[in-house]
């Protein structure tokens, strides 16, 4: 007896496991700030999966937010060397490649270097370390198409990305972590089968949802972002977002180009969870793979770092169905600015005496963080007049 009851408890604990992520889970993705968890429970409260930045957020975010009963994905840049990060001394010169177009901080790397994967194996157990259910490992899809743009001065090729992934999804599944795909749509056929889930960005806009039926047909998750031209969303973009083909299915949710707390819904509804903390999110223009004819409608080509806020007296951090407010602003542009001047009155007001250090938030509107940057750096205007940011 003693024995059918812990094979049945074995079974039941195995049979969650693999049911972690399956097709059409609600999620919400934040990378330019770390959930509040000091707001529980943080909306959208119905959405199981949440995917968040794996440096910026300590362990106690992701503890938190695991208290809540969410299923945490950690993101990390797996195909880039960014200059920011902590461990960016560690990757050799010879193993980094060109410049990321209007990326200056940003190097393709060599991803079959034995260096570059121990980097990685790092990364991956800190995910495990600091209790991430599963890796988002992003800026690997473009080694699949070498055009002119996207040529990565290592002569990486799709068949590279495939060992990489394969590779990055062992080691995730020794700390027992799961493993998505982010966009990369030309090794779909050949990584689907070990893959857990996806990240998309734009399938809708550039015509190429259809692309991922193998994983929706198999009860995985797709997880798909779009970044629409206007806020609030309007009902053009929600049907072209939420309807087009290959859609059905998919978790979908509709973004301001930062990747903050302010999310929609195809249901109609929105959220703006609450965040703390400033960012070293850079954020990157989604490319196509494939030769598929986006769709006439204009659509973001740079990613600023700012979301609109909605009005705080429409807010209601417990509720996820609120009614659409229009913004009382917009932004003139959604793609970077050169200006260099900083605000002369940051809005929202400011903490003074402190000091922004580099890619740090320094203004825009409701800040009230600091607004002088460190020796070397102006507090830019990337999206005024919502976001100023120390460069």
């Amino acid at each position: 007896m003693l024995l059918w009851l812990l094979w049945t408890a074995l079974f039941v604990c195995s049979s969650q496991a693999q049911q972690m992520f399956v097709r059409g889970q609600k999620f919400q993705i934040i990378l330019s700030a770390k959930p509040d968890i000091t707001k529980s429970p943080l909306p959208p409260t119905d959405a199981p999966v949440w995917d968040i930045d794996l440096f910026d957020n300590e362990a106690a975010v992701i503890a938190g937010l695991k208290a809540q009963g969410k299923i945490v994905i950690c993101y990390f840049s797996a195909g880039t060397w960014e200059d920011w990060r902590e461990d960016a001394k560690e990757f050799p010169d010879s193993d980094k490649g060109k410049v990321l177009p209007e990326w200056p901080n940003e190097k393709w790397i060599r991803t079959s270097s034995t260096k570059v994967r121990d980097i990685m194996s790092k990364r991956i157990k800190l995910a495990a370390d600091k209790g991430c259910d599963a890796i988002d490992p992003d800026n690997t899809g473009r080694y699949a198409n070498l055009t002119q743009q996207n040529d990565n001065g290592l002569n990486l090729k799709s068949t590279d990305l495939v060992d990489y992934m394969t590779f990055l999804a062992k080691t995730a599944a020794g700390y027992g972590m799961k493993t998505g795909l982010k966009n990369s749509l030309d090794i779909i056929p050949a990584v689907s089968s070990i893959m857990d889930f996806a990240v998309n960005e734009q399938c809708a806009s550039l015509n190429e949802c259809t692309a991922y039926a193998s994983f929706l047909a198999s009860n995985k998750p797709v997880f798909h972002i779009e970044y629409p031209s206007k806020f609030p969303v309007t009902d053009q973009d929600r049907r072209i977002d939420c309807n087009s083909a290959g859609v059905e299915g998919m978790s979908t949710v509709m973004k301001n180009l930062t990747l903050s707390g302010y999310t929609y819904y195809c249901d109609g509804s929105y959220v703006d969870t609450p965040v703390t903390g400033g960012t070293n999110w850079h954020p990157k223009p989604p490319k196509s793979t494939t030769t598929r004819t986006p769709r006439p409608t204009p659509t973001p080509t740079a990613r600023p770092t700012s979301t609109p806020r909605p009005p705080t007296s429409t807010f209601s951090p417990t509720s996820t169905m609120i009614t659409w407010p229009t913004p009382t602003t917009k932004p003139t542009s959604t793609s970077r600015t050169t200006t260099s001047s900083r605000p002369t009155s940051t809005p929202g007001g400011g903490q003074p005496g402190c000091t922004q250090k580099h890619w740090d938030q320094c203004g825009g509107n409701d800040w009230k963080g600091c607004t002088v940057c460190a020796a070397g750096f102006t507090c830019k205007g990337v999206s005024p007049p919502w976001y100023y940011q120390c460069l």
